[in-house]
């Protein structure tokens, strides 16, 4: 006997037997049981699921010497013809190669008025209906619309949205669905213990990958690896035999992403271009491996969403817990703009290697909630005084300095904020009045604002003939807070900035090296001329701006701030935790102030 394909042999000639499909199937008895039996129906579906054996098993049940019955007896001379393709009154049509009026008027609209030869009715089953003309869609319409009572239609398609609308509402559809991959991999191992062969359920889920839910697909793959294989085979082989990358490389590739370590990712990038992959598929096995990651993660308990072994499935649940749900998010979008790339690229290596380095050097993402408890953890760390008003003056305490142990100055601590830029020598503090007691302005540097109970008094000009670069250098500060008050970003740029010249009408600012970030930013068009009108309005005539980095400061710079008593220190560790700016930075930068 000739060899006859493992699609062929095993093709299901009952309803009970379709697979994947039980949907259509069970309407379709309960249709045939009650007599309900529509004149036309529209099968849709991907490829290799069971349209065309469907119809093929409805047209046995109506034609059948037993019918209308739901088990077609397969032995009868009806049904044995039809199973072969032979019988002269069930027709198939194929709509790809007889799409024209002509063939469609010649080989069916001239024939269906006839009454059957052999068999109770007349059955039209039209593959690939959506290939047909709108010329012969419409010379279809009268008849489907008024069939004769012995004729039935049955269309398949699988782009149903190219049947016209005219055509779709005279027929009752079915979508057929792709058949999951756990159904494929038990179907093949039924074969292969059936025929004789001993196959891995690793290897035959590798054929389920490839056939991405068509069974017919996964059969003639079958077919393939058996040939190949001599009776015996391993995931490892099946893969390489399919050109398809194993999943173990996705599953190293990934734990390179999750300890950043693009050298390994490189390499093993190098290798599978090296092994004679093909890179899109490589780039879609990213992106359904990232897929199966983020159903874990979202899902930890919906195992049905991933058509994986037991095995595989405990590994993706190993990986993901490396991951936060917007890293697989965002992991996803890169490879899907690297799959993207490549179609189109001249160059798919390059794209699949850049896109690999992108995803590696992404920065993980940090959830708000963490964000939030651990500021809650800071603020518990941090004794916090009793709330103030944010305009009460603070009372000076009666205590001795040498019994305060406290640091003389505070300072803020964060990764994104500069070290405070030494400002001008604080006054000695002159004793309040005891009739009249006012609060004591306190200077704690330009990232600092001092607490006062008393407006800001109107900033005038200074004379003309008094402007030095010493005293630019005192009314530093006070420019600051100005030019804070205007754009608070900006003043905290300039924070970083001393006065280091004056020559000319020119302002020369001076950053350390460390901040040439804010030297740039206060450089911008917008916030220079901002600092220029400031400066202008101070000085009485226009002025320019010059931005420096230096390491050294220069000779005119004020000296570092002197140590304070400890009075002085503790009402500025109090204002500086009170003040709204430095609210906003610790807020801003996950900073703390440091206490000794």
């Amino acid at each position: 006997m000739a060899y006859e394909v493992t699609a062929r042999r095993w093709r299901p000639q009952e309803f009970d037997r379709v697979i994947g499909q039980e949907h259509v199937t069970t309407t379709l008895k309960n249709a045939i049981q009650t007599g309900q039996i529509a004149h036309a129906y529209l099968f849709a579906g991907p490829r290799g699921v069971g349209k065309t054996t469907t119809a093929r098993i409805l047209a046995k049940a109506l034609n059948c010497v037993n019918g209308p019955t739901i088990t077609p007896c397969n032995t009868c001379s009806f049904c044995r013809e039809i199973s072969a393709g032979r019988s002269v009154d069930v027709l198939e049509i194929d709509g790809a190669s007889n799409n024209k009026v002509e063939q469609i008027r010649s080989q069916l609209l001239e024939s269906v008025k006839y009454t059957p030869s052999q068999g109770r009715h007349k059955i039209y089953i039209i593959d690939e209906v959506h290939m047909l003309t709108r010329e012969a869609f419409n010379a279809l319409l009268k008849t489907l619309e008024e069939p004769p009572a012995h004729v039935y239609f049955i269309f398949a398609t699988t782009d149903p949205q190219k049947v016209l609308p005219t055509i779709l509402s005279r027929c009752q559809r079915f979508d057929f669905r792709r058949i999951p991959g756990k159904t494929i991999v038990d179907h093949l191992a039924m074969i292969g213990e059936k025929s004789g062969y001993s196959i891995d359920r690793e290897a035959l889920a590798v054929i389920s990958r490839r056939a991405d839910g068509s069974m017919r697909d996964a059969e003639s793959l079958f077919d393939q690896v058996t040939a190949f294989g001599g009776g015996r085979l391993s995931a490892h082989e099946v893969a390489s035999l399919l050109g398809m990358v194993e999943q173990d490389i996705y599953f190293e590739l990934m734990d390179a992403v999750a300890c950043r370590d693009t050298g390994q990712g490189i390499r093993l990038i190098h290798r599978i271009i090296h092994e004679g992959y093909n890179l899109d598929e490589v780039a879609l096995g990213i992106l359904e491996h990232l897929r199966n990651l983020l159903m874990i993660k979202a899902a930890p308990d919906a195992q049905d969403l991933l058509e994986e072994d037991a095995l595989d499935l405990e590994r993706y649940r190993r990986q993901a817990a490396q991951f936060q749900i917007d890293d697989l998010l965002r992991l996803s979008q890169i490879a899907t703009q690297t799959e993207e790339a490549i179609r189109t690229s001249a160059l798919p290596r390059i794209q699949l290697e850049t896109g690999v380095v992108r995803m590696i050097r992404m920065e993980s993402s940090v959830l708000l909630t963490d964000v939030l408890t651990r500021l809650s953890e800071l603020a518990q760390r941090i004794e916090i005084p009793e709330k103030l008003g944010e305009n009460e003056p603070i009372a000076r305490a009666t205590v001795e300095p040498a019994t305060v142990s406290v640091p003389l100055v505070e300072k803020i601590v964060s990764t994104s904020i500069p070290s405070p830029v030494p400002t001008a020598p604080e006054r000695p503090v002159v004793p309040p009045k005891t009739s009249e007691p006012k609060p004591k302005t306190s200077s704690l540097g330009p990232s600092v604002s001092a607490v006062t109970t008393e407006p800001r008094p109107t900033e005038k000009p200074l004379p003309t003939t008094e402007i030095t670069l010493q005293r630019l250098i005192q009314d530093w500060p006070s420019i600051l807070e100005t030019i804070k008050g205007r754009r608070i970003a900006l003043g905290n740029f300039l924070a970083a900035a001393m006065i280091a010249g004056y020559q000319e009408d020119t302002i020369t600012l001076a950053f350390a090296t460390q901040h040439e970030f804010h030297k740039q930013q206060a450089e911008k068009k917008e916030n220079g001329q901002l600092v220029q009108e400031i400066f202008s309005e101070r000085i009485g005539r226009a002025v320019r701006l010059s931005y420096i980095v230096t390491d050294t400061p220069p000779e005119d710079s004020p000296p570092p701030l002197l140590p304070a008593e400890p009075l002085q220190a503790v009402n500025s560790f109090t204002m500086a935790k009170r003040d709204p700016t430095v609210k906003r930075l610790l807020d801003a930068f996950d900073g703390q102030i440091v206490g000794g």
